[in-house]
């Protein structure tokens, strides 16, 4: 009685085994939510009854073709959060906050929405930085010590 040892690459997930929403969730480490939110967004799945099932063999499939590209933002780009996008800061202007020795968060504002964006990087790129855009380099806040 030899059982079908066969995995996707990702979570453990067996082709030829069904899964409920719970048990997708726990294999890959994500919320019930996200996977309820793929099954609406198509992923495959026997809803007519509860508990939902989802073949192995859709799961798979549907994790290997859904991965989205990697986005990744240009030296004068930070990525905002809200309009989930790199963008320039609003006015080509931006804030350089040292960190450590050797690296800092550049912050700006996103011309489309308004609201403050990030992006680590290291102090060597200030220069090439500061080229593209209007860089002000800022002070680190203290921190409270004991």
């Amino acid at each position: 009685m030899g059982r079908n040892r066969k995995t996707s690459r990702r979570g453990g997930i067996k082709i030829h085994r069904n899964y409920t929403v719970d048990e997708v969730a726990r294999n890959l480490g994500i919320a019930k939510a996200t996977v309820r939110r793929w099954i609406k967004s198509g992923l495959p799945a026997l809803t007519e009854r509860r508990p939902a099932i989802i073949l192995g063999s859709d799961l798979t499939q549907f994790l290997s073709t859904s991965k989205s590209p990697r986005q990744t933002c240009r030296l004068d780009e930070c990525y905002c959060v809200k309009c989930r996008s790199p963008r320039k800061p609003a006015g080509e202007m931006a804030e350089f906050v040292s960190l450590t020795p050797s690296t800092g968060n550049l912050r700006g504002i996103c011309p489309t929405c308004g609201t403050m964006m990030y992006k680590r990087m290291r102090h060597d790129a200030l220069s090439i930085l500061d080229s593209i855009l209007d860089v002000t380099i800022a002070e680190a806040p203290s921190r409270l010590r004991e």
